[in-house]
């Protein structure tokens, strides 16, 4: 099996500088991949090529067109190889890995986003784990998505965030379980898997990022709020507020009702988003739900704010009009929310780490 590894920067290919601060240096992870790769030589691993990027990327530089960049990397490569591996910083990596999930259209192929907490030159380091972890899952198990590994995880790249800063088990899906757990095996939730895509694989370039992101605290001074929902010459076309709980609001702040009908009025998508780690925007009653319905507040479910990002920039990218929009978001694209209605009993599978054969097989 052929895999395309795309080296864009981050922590894992690292190294002290004359000062002793972490820098990145050109060359040297695609050479340790090389070293790695040779030294593995017994057991099945895929053959790989390395894509460096000239101009090694910090992850809180990473947007737009960087995610185009890789996009279209992968699309121009989709043909020669039976899967993508990506290897980044990870403080923005659930944004990036979320956007590509929306922008890689009719996906037939495993995509992999992984880095490291420590890099790779250092002796306790993650950076070998994550990365001979995730380039065997690329090419062995038969997962049309764009997924992130890290630790012993495999996860859906748009159900997961940055979640602790300090351990090697940096990421979490706090709404949905890991799509595939490595252990002595890997096991596998097939019920959790998408379906493969029917139409042709494609890549869609234009993310409209014209999105706010505000999370309330108490005694907040909305009138911020009210003045950006009011402004005509704004540029902004969506606001995610990080509500309380399950969805709640300050319904006494009149400033704040204010300030939501006016983007009612004027057009401004606003999606609710909770500040809780896990659990789905439910109101907890009928009164508070025709609350927000009446301000025309949308609730996320139990997509996480970095998924909502992206989805907002995938639909407003495809120039639909914001009730369009609006009604979009209710709905799963890419496995990136539950439906209320829908209840998941994972299913797993167990399969060997890796697979020497040229195909790839079904779970």
């Amino acid at each position: 099996t052929n895999l395309l590894i795309i080296y864009t920067g981050g922590t894992m290919g690292m190294k002290p500088d004359a000062s002793g601060a972490l820098a990145p240096v050109p060359g040297y992870l695609t050479e340790q991949i090389d070293l790695l790769v040779n030294s593995h030589q017994t057991d099945p691993m895929p053959t790989v090529t390395v894509k460096e990027y000239a101009d090694l990327i910090d992850s809180c530089d990473m947007g737009p067109a960087e995610w185009r960049l890789i996009a279209n990397d992968i699309f121009d490569n989709y043909e020669r190889y039976d899967g993508f591996l990506v290897i980044m910083g990870t403080d923005t990596m659930a944004y990036s890995a979320s956007a590509l999930s929306f922008m890689l259209e009719n996906l037939a192929k495993t995509v992999v986003f992984t880095g490291s907490q420590i890099p790779f030159c250092r002796t306790f380091s993650d950076a070998r784990r994550n990365l001979l972890f995730s380039m065997s899952l690329a090419c062995t198990l038969d997962i049309p998505e764009v997924c992130l590994f890290f630790d012993d995880k495999l996860f859906r790249a748009s159900r997961c965030r940055k979640a602790d800063s300090g351990n090697f088990d940096a990421f979490s899906s706090p709404n949905f379980q890991p799509l595939a757990t490595v252990g002595l095996t890997v096991e596998v939730n097939t019920s959790l898997l998408l379906p493969q895509p029917k139409g042709r694989f494609r890549v869609h370039l234009d993310m409209d990022t014209k999105i706010m992101v505000v999370k309330l605290v108490p005694s907040f001074d909305t009138t911020a709020i009210l003045r950006l929902a009011s402004n005509p010459e704004r540029e902004a076309k969506a606001l995610i507020l990080e509500l309380y709980g399950t969805g709640n609001a300050p319904r006494a702040d009149r400033t704040f009702v204010e300030a939501m009908e006016a983007a009612k009025a004027s057009g401004l998508v606003v999606m609710a988003t909770s500040q809780c780690a896990r659990g789905p925007v439910i109101p907890a009653n009928e009164q508070i739900m025709t609350w927000l319905e009446t301000l025309g507040i949308i609730p996320a479910h139990d997509m996480t704010t970095e998924a909502t990002c992206a989805k907002l920039a995938y639909l407003f990218g495809k120039k639909l009009t914001v009730s369009q929009v609006a009604s979009s978001m209710a709905l799963p694209m890419r496995g990136e929310l539950t439906p209320p209605s829908e209840t998941i009993t994972p299913v797993s599978k167990s399969v060997p780490m890796v697979n020497n054969s040229t195909m790839r097989p079904r779970l």
